[in-house]
């Protein structure tokens, strides 16, 4: 039973990949924001409105979109 045990637990098992996107840099963000309400969330750690208010907040600031 030990044997079977350690056999299921133990065998690594393959990666499945979590950053699938071929976008980089404007193209990712779009994807973000256009996407599922819950990945900029998990990708950014930040929800869609908090990052508006964000981008709200650094153009006011004299800070541009590049």
């Amino acid at each position: 039973m030990a044997y079977y045990y350690n056999l299921i637990l133990l065998i690594p098992t393959a990666p499945i990949p979590y950053h699938t996107s071929i976008l980089t840099g404007e193209g990712w963000m779009l994807e973000l924001l256009n996407g599922h309400p819950d990945r900029i969330q998990t990708c950014l750690g930040v929800g869609h409105d908090t990052f508006d208010h964000l981008v709200q907040v650094l153009m006011h600031h004299g800070i541009s979109p590049s």
